[in-house]
């Protein structure tokens, strides 16, 4: 969706690592924190295509080193770091809803509070339900779990300490809600310790319990980890040097953890590269992890309680190597209510990308499969003139077969209009006409229910009728062929006398057909987002329209508080790319654009995210989107 590169984001030419997100409650802002060797940068994605850089808030005491992290609780970031750059740094808090309203883009941000009683910290956890950090690998409790309470987030407390398993590289801690019933209700962290894996019971911060200390075989270095699932039965866990010193692929050991006291590895997952794996995390069935050179990885955890796990998806910010070295992408955050997810590229910076999930859920057995060749012998006396279905049209000359496939048809399930001229050199001629679609993406028209038309018989002119897509076929991408054979029915493949075949691509949307006719359909986003004055990339809302179909005639309903509307471009973003300008810059020094729009967006698919985008483009005055809808009639 976009690039921030690390120049872009303040902090200099400094390389990134850590990387979370938060999402802001009141204005519905989704931004990234970008972890830095020298501080922390802060960048607005809630307009993927267009991040803004927001602030950089430099590391406390101005240390700098390779390690930061960052986690979010009640709208405020918790941040440490790690090596002796950053000996005094303590735990940095900075207040998130002071990005609300910054001057303007860009700004050297200051910490909101800090708390000393250790210096440098390779990580920190955050248990959200109870309002806890998790302070690890630094210089007290034996670099095991220094905890603090967070409840306040201006006052950070100590609150206790686990030093019996020593030094711990990160951690996950919950309130358990697994199947081992003994701890149900309990806070329970899940320390990954180098050499082990550590469960501790520390629902008594003063007297936290040690529950089990795993080994496996080919440990090297017990890097991190994370649940599965809200169900804590089962966990997902990364080694950072077996793939360099074992010898073996990207390994990710599945541990079955129902009895805190024993766990039990149940499988594991060898990947498709030579890369060191870095961070994980889990999300709706899905582990996200970020393995260096190898990018992000996304797994589908489906057959996860049988050991085994499959990669539906990747994106490599190092396409050239995937061998087993330090550098590419650090860590990853998938939590966002959009779906997208943003990744930290140590000496690149930071991507964000949003996984195709229609692909990843319904993998086309074939992604580009041979069609078989049809055509006729000869056109020169007859060939197709005019195809319309539903909301599509196109005419063409003579051709005894025309692949027009880089042309789009929108159907759905259902009736949808036909209509298809003939066109002749002399004498007219009774004419056979057939239309299918390859609906399970097999390469073949023969399935049942591919035949979507036929005209049953002989005309000489216009054939008009109602082509049938089949119920279940809403989300078919695929191909469409047309034939038109003189005096007999034509067959999907091989040649045949005179006539003329063409094929063309074609999308199913859910509904009755007719290129999207039916009720009208209203898409809304009611939340508030603030437009930066005097700025070319603006701001953008998105909603994600599920109809299928053309678009054909929409309305756009916009409620935007500004004090200059002559300032303002607010341009309808449809998901193709295509724009759609609503206002440019009319209304003088009026207040507020309130107001309906009507548009005829033909053809246009209705599917996909679109945005209303509102940039102004002079300065001093401000404003806010408030809400907008987008209704399809």
């Amino acid at each position: 969706m976009s690039f921030v590169a690390k120049a872009d984001m303040g902090g200099g030419s400094a390389n990134l690592n850590d990387i979370w997100g938060y999402s802001d409650p009141q204005t519905g802002a989704e931004i990234a924190i970008v972890g830095r060797t020298n501080g922390t940068s802060f960048v607005d994605v809630t307009a993927p295509e267009s991040p803004v850089f927001l602030g950089f808030l430099p590391s406390h005491n101005n240390g700098s080193d390779s390690w930061r992290d960052v986690k979010v609780y009640n709208d405020h970031a918790f941040i440490v770091a790690d090596g002796s750059g950053n000996s005094s740094h303590g735990l940095q808090v900075f207040d998130l809803r002071s990005l609300r309203n910054l001057p303007s883009p860009g700004q050297t941000l200051s910490e909101s509070a800090h708390m000393g009683g250790f210096g440098n910290a390779h990580n920190i956890a955050i248990n959200e339900d109870s309002g806890y950090a998790y302070v690890v690998g630094s210089n007290q409790c034996s670099g095991g779990l220094y905890m603090v309470d967070i409840s306040d987030p201006a006052n950070p407390q100590y609150a206790g300490c686990f030093s019996s398993d020593g030094y711990t590289h990160d951690a996950q801690c919950v309130i358990y809600a697994g199947p081992d019933t003994d701890y149900s209700g309990r806070e329970i962290c899940v320390g990954y310790n180098e050499d082990t894996i550590t469960i501790v019971d520390v629902t008594d911060k003063f007297n936290p319990v040690q529950l089990s200390r795993t080994l496996y075989q080919g440990s090297q270095y017990t890097h991190q980890g994370w649940f599965l699932d809200d169900n804590h039965s089962i966990l997902i866990m990364n080694d950072e040097l077996d793939e360099s010193r074992n010898g073996h692929n990207t390994t990710s050991y599945i541990y079955d953890v129902s009895d805190l006291q024993n766990p039990v590895e149940i499988g594991r997952y060898v990947g498709p590269t030579a890369a060191i794996d870095h961070n994980l995390y889990t999300r709706d069935g899905y582990i996200y992890e970020s393995n260096y050179r190898a990018g992000l990885r996304i797994l589908d955890a489906a057959d996860i309680a049988g050991g085994q796990l499959s990669e539906v998806a990747y994106f490599d910010t190092i396409p050239n190597s995937n061998s087993a070295q330090f550098s590419g992408t650090w860590s990853n955050y998938a939590y966002f209510a959009s779906g997208n997810v943003i990744m930290s590229d140590i000496g690149n910076g930071l991507f964000t990308v949003r996984p195709d999930w229609d692909a990843i859920q319904n993998p086309d057995p074939d992604p580009d499969p041979d069609y078989c060749s049809a055509g006729s012998d000869n056109a020169s006396e007859e060939w197709i003139s005019q195809v319309d279905l539903a909301g599509f049209s196109h005419s063409s000359g003579s051709a005894t077969y025309s692949d027009f496939t880089a042309q789009l048809v929108n159907l759905n399930e259902g009736a949808n209009a036909v209509s298809l001229t003939p066109a002749f050199s002399g004498s007219s001629y009774g004419e056979y006409w057939k239309v299918w679609i390859d609906l399970n993406g097999d390469g073949d028209f023969t399935d049942s229910g591919e035949e979507v038309f036929s005209s049953g018989g002989t005309s000489s002119g216009t054939v008009n009728g109602t082509l049938n897509v089949p119920a279940g076929s809403e989300g078919v991408s695929s191909r469409l062929r047309i034939a038109m054979r003189y005096n007999a029915a034509p067959s999907p493949c091989g040649s045949f006398n005179y006539g003329e075949v063409e094929d063309y691509s074609v999308t199913i949307g859910a509904g009755d057909g007719g290129g999207g006719d039916g009720d009208p359909v209203t898409y809304s986003n009611t939340g508030s987002y603030s437009i930066p004055d005097n700025n070319a990339t603006g701001v953008s809302s998105p909603v994600d329209v599920d109809r299928g179909g053309a678009s054909e005639g929409i309305e756009v309903s916009v409620d935007i508080s500004h004090t200059y509307i002559g300032d303002l471009e607010v341009d309808l973003l449809a998901p193709s790319g295509a724009v759609f300008s609503l206002h440019d810059r009319s209304g003088g020094s009026a207040d507020d654009i309130v107001q309906t729009y009507s548009l005829d967006a033909g053809t246009e698919a209705s599917a996909g995210q679109w945005s209303l985008r509102v940039r102004d483009r002079a300065s001093r005055d401000t404003g806010t989107i408030n809400e907008w809808s987008l209704t399809f009639q």
